[in-house]
């Protein structure tokens, strides 16, 4: 895909893409609509002049190319074909690493496995004869959890802005401020596919889960920068 999508950088008009890839960007234009326009895959070009660039040079450009609205932008014709109307770099990783374990868990489900974890660095789904216990790492401090939960079903996925951080910045960008969130610090999402639950996870830095919940059905916890919580009647995590 990293390949593919290096080559998209470089071409406006009709493309041809995978019928996977086309899915991942009806995601993205579901939850770009939910939160008022900020959760969006157009922010390649805005994190690689802010230092986030494919070297890691960790070194923002004098000039920060703004984030383009992916509606007027993107225009998903059918399942293998986009119009792009100008260069542009997709960064899927919001939901890619997520749409990857429920690949391998629908892989596992195919041939009649019942019991199975799919574990994507942290983005996970269970299917299993019982709960598994995860832990919810602090964000400031990965060698402890603020709390636990007993998981008994689906998918579970969470995002944090230290594990991809520089120079007072991180990668979840507001594309209507150009600059990284501030308010949440760590959010954990549970929903029916790792996909959701990993674009939602993301999302919620940019909106309120209460835009989400009209068209989504998920349980969430976040967390803000003064580590106070916010969570839904179904996280039923134990905080420590």
């Amino acid at each position: 895909k990293d390949s593919f999508i290096s080559e998209l950088a470089d071409k406006t008009g009709v493309q041809e893409v995978p019928p996977d890839f086309t899915q991942i960007l009806r995601m993205y234009e579901d939850l770009f609509k939910a939160s008022d326009e900020k959760f969006t895959p157009l922010v390649g070009n805005t994190l690689s002049d802010m230092g986030y660039d494919a070297t890691y040079s960790l070194q923002r450009k004098k000039s920060v190319r703004p984030v383009p609205h992916f509606l007027k932008t993107i225009t998903i014709i059918d399942d293998r074909h986009i119009d792009i109307t100008e260069k542009v770099t997709i960064d899927i990783g919001a939901i890619g690493k997520g749409f990857a374990v429920d690949a391998l868990a629908n892989i596992l489900e195919l041939r009649g496995v019942t019991h199975y974890l799919v574990d994507g660095s942290g983005d996970i789904r269970y299917r299993g004869p019982g709960p598994i216990k995860v832990g919810l790492e602090h964000p400031l401090d990965v060698k402890k959890v603020i709390g636990s939960i007993d998981f008994s079903s689906g998918a579970m996925c969470g995002s944090a802005t230290n594990r991809r951080s520089w120079q007072g910045q991180h990668h979840i960008i507001d594309p209507h401020t150009m600059s990284s969130t501030t308010d949440i610090i760590a959010a954990w999402v549970i929903a029916d596919t790792a996909a959701l639950a990993d674009g939602l996870s993301t999302a919620l830095f940019l909106c309120t889960p209460e835009q989400c919940e009209k068209d989504f059905s998920f349980e969430y916890l976040l967390l803000n920068k003064d580590l106070k919580v916010k969570r839904s009647a179904g996280f039923n995590a134990e905080l420590y």
